[in-house]
């Protein structure tokens, strides 16, 4: 996706399954370092057609990679995240 720019809200490809609490969601993002879980709450989890998706806000993008702050609460990071621009992101509509 061309025409990212920082403070841009996006959605994420994600893999989504139900949390330990009611409206939350364990979820999965792959990044350029491999994949990162963690828990969100179900309003920011997305599903679209046949996929589903994390809010994230775009916060830098150098190159081929875009570095988004996920909407969220995760194991081995603080919800910033480095994902490849080929990656299917969609922009949030509005």
């Amino acid at each position: 996706m061309t025409g990212l720019a920082p403070g841009e809200k996006i959605l994420v490809p994600t893999e989504a399954q139900s949390g330990a609490f009611p409206g939350e969601r364990l979820v999965t993002i792959s990044t350029e370092t491999g994949p990162i879980s963690g828990f969100a709450k179900a309003d920011f989890v997305i599903h679209q057609g046949e996929g589903t998706y994390l809010i994230a806000e775009v916060k830098r993008v150098f190159g081929n990679v875009v570095t988004v702050k996920l909407y969220g609460s995760f194991f081995t990071t603080t919800g910033l995240a480095d994902i490849s621009k080929s990656t299917a992101f969609r922009k949030m509509a509005g």
